[in-house]
């Protein structure tokens, strides 16, 4: 996966992926929105037999409509149209399994009664989608620091204290805060980049 300098632009991996299913740009795409819709069909309540069927229709879905796909001045966030296009291939393939009684899940029920413009839905995609770039930016940040940097920041984010971390890595305390810091800083930056690359704003900034 590239560093974050050399991604390409949002807009210009999406013109290029448009060109066709195999060429090069759609793989790099899949990379970054894949895993994304895997976790938001299971996160909607999509059975765990079925999410890998329903990606592949997700994906055959996103390669046959970004042709189509435009980016407008007000109503222009990629990922809006992504999730929207998630929301009604599950939808479609949940009442499918249904009337063929072929549903895998009682989990899925959920998706009878899922309202697409539901402020609670939308929070929940937010929620994802932060939780998805977050686990791209620390992918990149284990391709940037070496040594006990990952952990020692790992272990403070699960609550450890500095003291507790020194110990445990052998690292003076004063490291400990060296390391989690710079770590912390990177990793902001990071996921600024990585949603500047991989969103459309919702109005031109």
């Amino acid at each position: 996966m590239n560093s974050s300098k050399n991604l390409p632009t949002r807009i210009t991996l999406l013109e290029r992926a448009q060109s066709g299913q195999d060429h090069p740009d759609w793989n790099e795409l899949l990379q970054y929105y894949e895993p994304f819709i895997r976790r938001f069909l299971i996160g909607m309540g999509t059975a765990p037999s079925d999410v890998d069927d329903v990606c592949q229709q997700v994906l055959s879905r996103v390669w046959q409509e970004l042709v189509n796909y435009r980016r407008l001045e007000e109503k222009a966030r990629f990922r809006t149209w992504l999730t929207r296009l998630i929301l009604n291939v599950a939808t479609n393939d949940y009442w499918k399994r249904k009337r063929a009684q072929r549903v895998g899940s009682t989990d899925v029920h959920e998706l009878e009664d899922l309202p697409q413009d539901d402020p609670e839905l939308e929070k929940r995609i937010e929620s994802e989608w932060q939780r998805h770039v977050v686990r791209l930016a620390m992918d990149r940040m284990k391709q940037v620091f070496s040594g006990n940097a990952i952990e020692v920041f790992l272990r403070s984010t699960e609550g450890e204290s500095s003291a507790e971390i020194s110990e445990a890595l052998g690292v003076s305390v004063q490291s400990v805060y060296v390391l989690k810091n710079r770590v912390k800083k990177r990793l902001t930056h990071e996921v600024k980049l990585l949603r500047e690359q991989l969103e459309f704003p919702d109005s031109p900034s």
